[in-house]
């Protein structure tokens, strides 16, 4: 109950807060400034309390205190960047020019040409004109590489009917909770069934580095 935002009783602080000033960014802003003063107060009294002979009990505050720190100003940053994005659109931040593979590929190809070759690091698979999955890396490592030339893309896709996507119009903070909240790198942007592009968290970076640019 400690009011040392991201803790619980830093939580209920928060909406206290939150309940005076009516906006979340400010009470989110104060709480966490109040986590990180709280956690200050810990190393102090930790590093205190081993020039005092305490030195396991002091270095274990003192560890809280690095550990509690962190976390409020991580949710600062988290908060800053939510401000940046906010009102911000996916299509403002997807890459248009995604990596397209027809179904058939080997996954020895897949490797040797494009991979290893130029870098890409998830792929649209195709069958025709159609999207009917996405291939990682992750998946491809889950199959024995002495299996690689004869197992082609199209057996170890995310089907379509399972992949994760956003639409170019939803707003691209949501997106972005939406990856960390299913562990993926990239999701699909599409709309009507045809994809538009492809929105990995390098996009948002260089996106936010374009922004900051302009900015000054």
């Amino acid at each position: 109950m400690i009011p040392g935002f991201p803790l619980d009783g830093g939580g209920i602080f928060r909406s206290i807060v939150w309940g005076f000033t009516h906006s979340m960014r400010r009470a989110t802003l104060i709480a966490s400034n109040v986590g990180r003063f709280i956690a200050y107060l810990f190393i102090f009294f930790g590093v205190l309390q081993m020039f005092e002979g305490h030195f396991m009990n002091g270095l274990w505050i003192a560890f809280i205190g690095w550990f509690l720190e962190s976390a409020a100003r991580g949710m600062i940053q988290q908060q800053v960047l939510h401000d940046l994005l906010a009102g911000h659109k996916v299509s403002q931040a997807m890459n248009p020019h995604y990596a397209a593979i027809p179904a058939e590929t080997t996954l020895q190809q897949l490797v040797d040409h494009h991979i290893l070759g130029i870098g890409q690091r998830s792929f649209l698979v195709k069958s025709g004109d159609d999207a009917i999955g996405l291939l990682t890396i992750h998946r491809i490592r889950e199959v024995p590489r002495p299996s690689w030339p004869t197992t082609t893309a199209a057996q170890i896709i995310i089907p379509l009917s399972e992949m994760e996507r956003v639409g170019p119009d939803e707003d691209l903070w949501a997106a972005i909770e939406k990856m960390d909240r299913d562990g993926v790198n990239q999701l699909p942007v599409m709309t009507d069934g045809q994809v538009l592009g492809m929105l990995r968290r390098d996009d948002v970076i260089s996106y936010l580095r374009t922004m900051q640019e302009f900015a000054r």
